[in-house]
Order: C-alpha cells, then structure tokens, then sequence
C-alpha cells in the first residue's frame, strides 16, 4: 500500500506534537532537597533522568535529519533548522515529493514507530481512563487523567475526550427493542435494574382515559401491512422508571 502525502503530513504533525510534549514536560533537571543548617543554603541534585524517553526522542530527531538531508542533497532546497519543529516543517512542505521516492512507505512506517514508542515512553507512568475506540481502526483509545485528548496507539488519529463523552451521552440509552428486549437489557451490569417486560406494558397502555406514559418507537405495521410487535426506546422506560422511584405510588398502580 502506498503511503499518501496527507498521510504523511500527519504522521509528521503527530510526532511533532508527541515530541513538543516530551519537551514540555520535561521540567527542571535539578531538585531541591531543602535547607542544610550547615552550609546555610539549599543543596541540589539531578533529578532522575528517563534514559528511554531521551533515546527515543533522539532516535526521532536522528530519523527526520536523515530524511530532511536526503532531500536537501536530491532538490537543493536547504534546511530551514535542525530542531524537530524545522524538520517536520520542512518534510511537511514536501510532503507529495516524499510518497513518490520509494522509501516513502517505509519513512512512513518509521515515522509512526517512532511516535508511538517515544507517546509510550512519555505516558507509561500517567495513569490512563478509557475514552471509547477509534472510529478509524477500532483500537481502545486511553486519554491520560485530566488531558483533554486521546491518541490512537495504532493509527495515530486523535480525540478530544470531551466531545467523545459528550457524543457517548447523546446515543447512550437510544436502543430501541421490546417489553422483554429491553427488561433484559436493564437488567445486564451495564445498568443493573430490574424492571419487568409486564411493567414496561403497562405503562404503554392507556389508562383510565389518560393516553400511555411510553411512546411507541417504531411503526404499527412493516410495508406490506403486517403488523409489527411494538417497540420503545431505552431512555424513555429509564426516564419512566427513575420518576417512579422519585415519587410515591400512594396506592396507585405503576
């Protein structure tokens, strides 16, 4: 398969972002440990240094320089700078010359390695929740505690977690099914309530003159007449059930 230049300049853009957090995070490379009464002044020391992290960054910038001098020999286009920042730039800008040399399925390939093992390095430590699958490659997505976003380890695509769990909101409970489809469903550990298929009919079965407190969800008959057994939607029986629980049935019937 033959790499395109939009999935190169991603690739690019991704590893440039993963190595720009690396460098943010990195922080000071000194601690203090407090005041010393004998000397009178703070003593510092090294903090512990990730020794994978560093090599795998370098090991990236060594990769890009590669490319970027490669390039810079075959066109005559001179380097714009030597910081990752520059190379990606410079092998963005050139993106659709790259995916027409034959190396560029396999700088392709490097490129990902390369993001995903110096992501790993600088996240292994972070604790992790899950933040739903890929919509491009089906691949679990972990966002690390308190960031707003999830990279796929597989494809590199990338999800702002709050609009994931907005979106997860929106379709959680949509499931349409019948009286005794959606009492098992409720009762799976997914929500753990038992609400009976009996129940479920009743209330949408009008009542005393009162029109039925669940809407029917699908149609009364399919397209040539026959009837339908009748269907509700998850979160109307749950918004009915947790109203139940909230007001005292004082003798009457649910």
């Amino acid at each position: 398969m033959t790499v395109t230049a939009q999935q190169l300049e991603r690739a690019l853009t991704t590893l440039d972002q993963v190595v720009a957090a690396v460098n943010v995070g990195r922080g000071s490379f000194t601690a203090s440990y407090g005041h010393r009464t004998s000397s009178g002044s703070h003593e510092h020391a090294p903090l512990p240094v990730d020794v994978d992290l560093i090599d795998k960054k370098a090991a990236a910038h060594r990769l890009l320089m590669d490319r970027a001098l490669r390039i810079a020999m075959e066109t005559g286009e001179g380097l714009t700078g030597r910081d990752v920042h520059s190379l990606t730039n410079y092998l963005f800008a050139r993106a659709a010359w790259i995916v027409g040399q034959l190396w560029a399925d396999d700088f392709h390939k490097a490129l990902l390695t390369h993001t995903e093992g110096l992501d790993g390095a600088r996240t292994r430590r972070e604790p992790k929740v899950f933040a739903g699958r890929c919509a491009e490659c089906e691949t679990d997505l972990y966002a690390i505690k308190g960031q707003p976003e999830a990279r796929c380890q597989t494809c590199g695509e990338t999800y702002e977690v709050l609009a994931w769990r907005d979106f997860a909101k929106g379709v959680f409970g949509q499931h349409v099914g019948t009286p005794a489809d959606l009492s098992r469903k409720l009762s799976a550990p997914e929500y753990g309530i038992e609400v009976t298929a009996d129940r479920i009919r009743k209330w949408a079965t009008a009542r005393n003159g009162n029109p039925p407190k669940l809407e029917r969800a699908n149609p009364a008959t399919n397209e040539t007449g026959d009837p339908i057994p009748p269907a509700y939607r998850l979160n109307d029986v749950l918004d009915l059930y947790h109203n139940a629980r909230r007001t005292p049935l004082e003798g009457r019937t649910a």
